[in-house]
């Protein structure tokens, strides 16, 4: 193949560069791909910024939810009501047959029962306050005789044949008025499941001295806790 033609200078020669511009060249070069490489990289409209603090974000704080603590309630208990237990211990002096009264104080309230006539009598030192008839103690059951005193008192009680050991069944609500005068269950009380006609007339209890409702509230009136009840026959 044929070369290219070599160029000549002017005067015929070949052109040469002046090493200035050669060193020039090579400066010049060098800055333009300096360039091209930071546009390249961050765009031509590059500015520099301050990267920016980021804001923190504020994190909620949890509120304690009240935990709610129920308040007990009271709870009612029931005061049991005292039941009175006979026991066989006497707590005053039985005499058998006749015996003699006691001394009264002056305007001392004692009870005097008398079995020969079914008579029960509120005394007011020794004079007569008030008489009543009653119906005492049957065979086998007979009313103690002797000086006692009254030591329980119930208002309104329900008596049964259990708590005595009676021969036999019974249950009896609603006696009012019972003053007991020994351990053994003896008391005068209101006798309501007895005819009329068996009072100051026949003796039908289990020991007690049983009185019309009127006659057995008004004892609980006259008498008390320690009274004395003398029974003669």
């Amino acid at each position: 193949m044929s070369q290219p033609p070599e160029l000549e200078g002017l005067n015929g020669d070949k052109p040469r560069r002046s090493p200035v511009a050669g060193a020039f060249f090579v400066v010049f070069s060098g800055a333009v791909l300096a360039l091209i490489a930071v546009t390249s990289c961050f765009g031509s409209g590059f500015a520099w910024e301050a990267e920016p603090t980021p804001t923190p974000t504020p994190t909620p704080t949890a509120t304690a939810t009240p935990t709610f603590t129920p308040t007990p309630t009271a709870t009612f208990t029931a005061t049991p009501t005292a039941t009175f237990t006979p026991t066989l211990e006497p707590t005053a002096t039985q005499v058998s047959g006749a015996i003699a009264l006691p001394a009264a104080g002056l305007g001392e309230h004692w009870i005097l029962v008398d079995l020969s006539d079914q008579t029960t009598t509120a005394m007011i030192g020794d004079e007569t306050y008030y008489t009543a008839l009653g119906s005492t103690g049957k065979d086998g059951w007979e009313t103690p005789t002797g000086e006692f005193t009254i030591i329980y008192r119930v208002e309104n009680e329900t008596m049964t044949s259990a708590s005595i050991g009676a021969e036999e069944f019974y249950v009896l609500e609603n006696v009012l008025y019972t003053q007991y005068f020994t351990n053994e269950g003896h008391a005068l009380h209101f006798n309501y499941w007895r005819p009329d006609s068996v009072f100051g007339n026949e003796r039908t209890s289990h020991g007690c001295v049983g009185l019309r409702l009127s006659d057995a509230e008004f004892f609980w009136d006259f008498a008390g806790y320690g009274t004395r009840v003398v029974i003669v026959d």
